[in-house]
C-alpha cells in the first residue's frame, strides 16, 4: 500500500482540527457586527482608543476569568485621550506609558497591542510602539529568568562534547531573520540520555516540507528530528528522555505528534478550549476537549518514512522523561507541559513558565474573538494580538496568566551559566534521570 507523504498526513490532521474549530463557532457576518479593525481611526488619539476599546471588547476572550474593570477604564481614560487630542503632538513615550497603564493587567499572555502614534511630533523619528501585558508580569516575578538565548546553549553543549559526555549530536541553525525555527539540537549525555532542544514547536512544518525542491533548511530540520527519533527508537541504552523548552516561544499544535506523541503510553486529555459566539463578553460556546495521541514506534516511523519493520509498541516503553522549563516557556511549551505533570514517569524541571495558554488562529471569521487591526499598524493604526480561545487543564483550572509550575524548581544559576559556562539545571535534571537527585 502506498504510503501517505508528510505533507498529506498532516494536512489531513489539520482539516481535522480546523472541522472542530468551524463546528465550535460560525461568525455572524450580519452588517450589525462590528468588526473590529474595519476603522482606520487615524483621525485622532480619541478616535484610535475607541476603536481599539470597542474591538478588545467584543475579541477578547478571557473576560469570565479577567479582573480588569473594562468599563471603568472607558471611563477613566477616555477623556485624557480627548484632553491630548487639544495639543498639537503628543510624545510617543507618554502614549505607550498610558497603554501599558490600560492593557498591562490583562491575563492573556500572547496579547500584543501595537499602535502608531497619530499625534507623533516632527521630530519623532519612531511612531509605532506596543504593550505586551505578559512580559510585564512575568518580568516583575520573584523567580523571573532572564530569555537564553541560542549561544547559551551551544556553549553548554560544546563543553559536554570537550569532556566526552556527548555522542549522537546533531544540530540545526536557521540564520535568517526571524526564522520560524531558530535551532534545534539532539545529542546522547553520558550514553544512557537522550535530549532534545529546540527553540519553537515547528518540527512539524519542517518535516512536512523536507521533501520538497529546495527546503534546505526544512531538510536540515528533519535530519535532527530523523536523529532523535532514531534513538528513540533503535537505542536500548536509553534510560531517561530531557525535552528542552527553556526559552521556547510555542508554535504549532500539531507538534503534539512529534513532540508529545512519542512519550505517551496512553492517549491523554491535554486541556478544554473554548471560544466566543457573539459580540457579548461572555458568549461563550462550550468547552471542546483536546486529547493528545500515543505515537507508537510504527506511526512513528511511518512519519519519518523508514523503512524498517517497526512493532506496535510504545515509543518511550520504561524510559524516564524531564520537561526543562524556564520563564520564556511559552504556549505549546506549556501545552507539552502542563500534561508531562501527570505521568507517573515524567517530570518538569526549571521555573515557572511564560502563562500563555490560549489558543490563537489567523483566521478571525469563525468567532467573535482573536486578533485585529494591523500589524504594520499601516491600513490601520493598531493591531491588537490576542488569543481565540481560552484553555482549561483536563483538571477544570484556567492557568493563563499564572504559567506551569514544575515539580521541582531549579532556577538558573546565571553566573555559573555565563561565566563558567554551566548550566545547572540541565545538569539536575541529568542526575535526576541518574538517580542521584
Amino acid at each position: 500500500m502506498k504510503r501517505m507523504t508528510y505533507t498529506t498526513k498532516f494536512m489531513s490532521a489539520f482539516a481535522i482540527v480546523t472541522l472542530l474549530a468551524l463546528l465550535t463557532a460560525c461568525r455572524d457576518e450580519a452588517d450589525d457586527v462590528i468588526q473590529p479593525g474595519v476603522l482606520t481611526a487615524d483621525k485622532s488619539l480619541t478616535e484610535q482608543f475607541d476603536a481599539i476599546w470597542h474591538g478588545i471588547n467584543q475579541n477578547y476572550v478571557f473576560w469570565e476569568a479577567d479582573p480588569t474593570d473594562w468599563d471603568a477604564v472607558y471611563s477613566q481614560y477616555r477623556p485624557r485621550f480627548v484632553e491630548l487630542d487639544k495639543q498639537e503632538a503628543v510624545p510617543t513615550a507618554d502614549l505607550q506609558k498610558l497603554y501599558e497603564e490600560i492593557c498591562g493587567s490583562f491575563i492573556d499572555h500572547h496579547m500584543l497591542v501595537q499602535l502608531r502614534n497619530v499625534k507623533a511630533g516632527p521630530e519623532e523619528t519612531e511612531q509605532l510602539f506596543y504593550v505586551q501585558p505578559g512580559a510585564m508580569e512575568v518580568k516583575k516575578r520573584e523567580d523571573y529568568q532572564e530569555y537564553i538565548p541560542r549561544e547559551g546553549f551551544q556553549v553548554y553543549r560544546d563543553k559536554l562534547k570537550k569532556e566526552g559526555r556527548i555522542t549522537h549530536d546533531r544540530e540545526f541553525v536557521d540564520n535568517n531573520l526571524n526564522p520560524d525555527l531558530d535551532h534545534m539540537f539532539t545529542y546522547v549525555i553520558d550514553n544512557d540520555i537522550l535530549y532534545l532542544r529546540f527553540s519553537n514547536f515547528s518540527i512539524i512544518a519542517q518535516l512536512g516540507n523536507h521533501n520538497k525542491s529546495g527546503e534546505e533548511v526544512a531538510q536540515a530540520a528533519a535530519a535532527v528530528y530523523r536523529e532523535y527519533a532514531n534513538q528513540l527508537l533503535f537505542n536500548p541504552n536509553i534510560k531517561g528522555v530531557i525535552i528542552d523548552v527553556r526559552s521556547n516561544g510555542g508554535g504549532y499544535l500539531l507538534d503534539m505528534f512529534t513532540v508529545l506523541g512519542p512519550l505517551l503510553k496512553e492517549d491523554i486529555h491535554v486541556f478544554d478550549t473554548r471560544t466566543k459566539m457573539g459580540v457579548g463578553r461572555l458568549d461563550y460556546g462550550e468547552w471542546v476537549p483536546f486529547r493528545a495521541q500515543v505515537i507508537t514506534q510504527r506511526k512513528l516511523g511511518e512519519l519519518l518514512e523508514m523503512e524498517e519493520p517497526l512493532p506496535e509498541t510504545d515509543c518511550i516503553g520504561d524510559r524516564q522523561v524531564v520537561v526543562l522549563t524556564d520563564s520564556w516557556s511559552v504556549s505549546m511549551s506549556e501545552m507539552t507541559a502542563e500534561p508531562v505533570k501527570k505521568l507517573p514517569y515524567a517530570t518538569v524541571i526549571g521555573t515557572r513558565t511564560f502563562g500563555g495558554h490560549g489558543p490563537l488562529t489567523s483566521e478571525t471569521h469563525f468567532s467573535f474573538s482573536g486578533q485585529f487591526g494591523d500589524p504594520d499598524c499601516a491600513s490601520v493604526s493598531y493591531y491588537v494580538y490576542t488569543s481565540t480561545s481560552m484553555s482549561r487543564t483536563s483538571e477544570g483550572e484556567i492557568l493563563e496568566g499564572k504559567g506551569i509550575t514544575p515539580d521541582i524548581t531549579v532556577p538558573l544559576d546565571v553566573e555559573q551559566f555565563t561565566g563558567q559556562h554551566i548550566d545547572n539545571q540541565l545538569e539536575y535534571a541529568i542526575d535526576f534521570l541518574h538517580g542521584k537527585k
